[in-house]
């Protein structure tokens, strides 16, 4: 997203936390949400979408006006919208019908709302209800033409289920941990001060077992060599116990990737899977990979 937004992962990741997206109480809430902004293209800071917390907790992703007309204007198959105004016998519209006209088929896709089962008692409503009752038939019609899921519209809040009946208790964003260390199997300590991994700070230790988490990590690593007579026998579970993680299988082949390359065209190519993978790792590393694709970008003559 960050990429697409033209803005650094950092600054984008903090602006959202502290603007539109401000009412995640998780990191998994707030990648749940940046998930359906990029599968959608929309753009939280023109508030095209925003946080809204669901029933009974946790948070559902809440698409403006806005960004349904951008998603259905940009939907390969959209061929156009039109509306039907409905009046009673006083002659005040009480129902509005979007037709919309869909590439795929030989009809088009009608949807009728209706303004007493719509109207709310917010200013929008009172100041404005026939524009606001076209903006809820737009919307409703622009799901069913093209099966958008996943997302909620404005009005839609009192059919926001109970979305966590099963999750866990939330959990405050982390200031330091990035996302993929929270994938690897260990977090290593950060100065709370200069965010640097390591210094002097004591491990942790287990409440239940009374080991501390370098007694656990020696106590696997020794537990894994006794599974093999020697190097050459190893076994299978040893083999497990060092595979390397997702993160770091992906940063390698990063490295290897601008190592090998041969011209501009090929650097350029793994300089871009690297803006898309960036956000994942933590800045110093962020910054060490930038470093080689530099040098890799003078030693190719550009």
């Amino acid at each position: 997203m960050a990429y697409r937004l033209e803005i650094s992962p950092t600054a984008l990741k903090n602006t959202l936390a502290n603007t539109v997206f401000a009412g995640c109480r998780s990191e998994e809430e707030f990648m749940a949400l940046i998930v359906v902004a990029n599968e959608y293209g929309l753009n939280p800071l023109l508030k095209e979408m925003y946080a809204f917390p669901g029933k009974g907790g946790g948070i559902v992703p809440m698409v403006s006006v806005d960004g349904w007309i951008r998603i259905m204007n940009s939907h390969p198959d959209f061929d156009g919208i039109e509306f039907d105004y409905h009046a009673n016998d006083n002659g005040n519209i009480e129902a509005i019908e979007a037709i919309i006209y869909h590439k795929g088929r030989s009809h088009p896709i009608k949807v009728i709302e209706y303004l007493d089962e719509c109207k709310r008692n917010t200013d929008p409503w009172k100041i404005s209800p026939r524009r606001m009752l076209r903006h809820r038939a737009l919307i409703q019609c622009a799901r069913v033409a093209f099966g958008f899921s996943g997302i909620y519209a404005d009005g839609d809040e009192g059919e926001v289920i109970d979305m966590t009946p099963q999750q866990a208790e939330p959990k405050s964003l982390p200031s330091h941990q990035s996302i993929a260390e929270q994938i690897d199997d260990e977090v290593p300590n950060f100065d709370k001060e200069t965010g640097e991994i390591g210094g002097d700070q004591k491990p942790k230790r287990d409440a239940k077992t009374g080991m501390t988490e370098v007694d656990e990590e020696t106590a696997r690593r020794l537990d894994a060599e006794q599974t093999a007579e020697d190097i050459d026998g190893r076994t299978e579970d040893d083999d497990d116990a060092k595979e390397e993680s997702p993160s770091d299988a992906k940063l390698r082949q990063i490295r290897e990737s601008i190592d090998a390359a041969k011209n501009i065209k090929g650097l350029k190519a793994v300089d871009a899977e690297w803006v898309n993978a960036r956000a994942a790792y933590d800045d110093d590393t962020a910054k060490k990979v930038d470093a080689l694709i530099a040098i890799k970008r003078k030693e190719l003559g550009e």
